[in-house]
């Protein structure tokens, strides 16, 4: 049977009852993997005794014991130096992908071997029962290679991580999951990615992310740790090691996504007056800075009164603009889908209705996001 030069590997943690669908869903795949490594990171529920079952009936599975709690990105950062496929599909056990997500994605490779990345739509579910939110960016009607530059100009803030599988060469190249990077590891490590060696965007879900209140993800919030995490992301855009893609970074903006805590972390730094700092920031809609002109924070001030000058505010507006026709154009090209594709009348009040949670979702600032985001 054809076997994908592919290794699963799937951090977990006191998933017992969610790891039967998340193995089974690569396990029963067309092209299945090679190797699928789980790494249960010191579990207190059932979740040994379910690997183990796993385990004993299928050779690819192999279970990796964490000796105590070592937290999610040394977890997977260990998965990922044991790893021996040529591409890593970086699992959670509350995730499953769907049939043929493999073979599809390894299919792409072989005709773009220059990507460093395969996604498809970030859908996902609130809990396990919610209804199904197809997140399509409106990128392509069909499996599209795009460079570093298109992934820039198209990029809003971040990659599904439901549907991923990456270059392992490219995934250690970039760092894996930088633990200082905290929740927004996973973010980084695939943009780096992109911003180097494009990725291959297959549209339609093939992975499904469930959106749970506890997740790792819903540990992120405003505040000094979070401060922090930023602040370590700037560092990292500061490196040599890094300087290939800062400028990527810098252009689309999707750091700015993660709130104002991102000019907190650039007003600590002594050098935020330097342009490659500054630039970090012009994402920021005008609002943003009006709203820290009067922060109690004397740099944060500063920082709110150079953007809010008017050569800068009117770029950021004009930039606020384009952003707000792109998201417009992508509607436009969904709904244009919807009127020309006829699976049904079934089909498309499903696909209106997803439109339509998605919609609301972002009109109360429920973005969908990836699990570490």
């Amino acid at each position: 049977m054809r076997t994908a030069d592919l290794s699963v590997v799937m951090a977990n943690r006191n998933h017992a009852r969610c790891l039967p669908r998340a193995l089974n869903a690569v396990l029963s795949q067309s092209v299945p993997p090679r190797e699928v490594l789980v790494l249960d990171d010191d579990s207190t529920d059932d979740s040994v005794r379910v690997l183990e079952g796993f385990a004993r009936r299928f050779p690819a599975v192999r279970i990796v014991r964490n000796e105590c709690h070592r937290g999610v990105t040394e977890t997977y950062n260990r998965g990922f130096a044991l790893a021996t496929g040529k591409y890593i599909l970086p699992g959670a056990a509350d995730d499953y992908v769907l049939p043929g997500f493999i073979e599809k994605a390894m299919d792409q490779f072989a005709r773009h071997p220059e990507s460093g990345l395969c996604i498809a739509y970030g859908s996902c579910t609130e809990g396990d029962s919610g209804p199904l939110i197809v997140n399509d960016p409106g990128w392509c009607d069909q499996p599209t290679f795009f460079t570093p530059e298109d992934v820039c100009r198209r990029l809003w803030h971040t990659l599904p991580v439901s549907a991923i599988i990456v270059r392992r060469d490219a995934l250690l190249t970039a760092g894996g999951y930088r633990p200082e990077l905290a929740w927004y590891s996973d973010w980084f490590a695939f943009l780096v990615i992109a911003f180097r060696q494009g990725l291959i965007h297959l549209p339609e879900t093939l992975g499904i992310h469930v959106l749970n209140a506890g997740s790792y993800a819903t540990n992120a919030r405003s505040g000094p740790e979070h401060v922090k995490v930023l602040g370590a992301f700037l560092e990292r855009m500061t490196l040599p090691e890094y300087a290939d893609v800062a400028p990527l970074f810098r252009r689309n903006g999707a750091a700015c996504h993660f709130g104002p805590d991102l000019i907190r972390a650039a007003a600590l730094r002594p050098d935020w007056r330097e342009p490659s700092i500054l630039g970090f920031l012009a994402g920021f809609a005008p609002e943003v800075f009006r709203d820290l002109a009067t922060d109690p924070d004397p740099t944060v001030r500063e920082i709110a009164q150079i953007f809010l000058c008017k050569p800068l505010c009117e770029l950021i507006h004009r930039r606020a603009d384009l952003e707000a026709e792109n998201r417009r154009l992508v509607e436009e090209i969904q709904l244009t889908r919807l009127r020309a594709a006829p699976p049904g009348a079934l089909g498309k009040l499903r696909w209106a209705a997803s439109l339509f949670r998605r919609r609301l979702r972002a009109a109360v600032g429920l973005h969908p996001a990836g699990r570490f985001h």
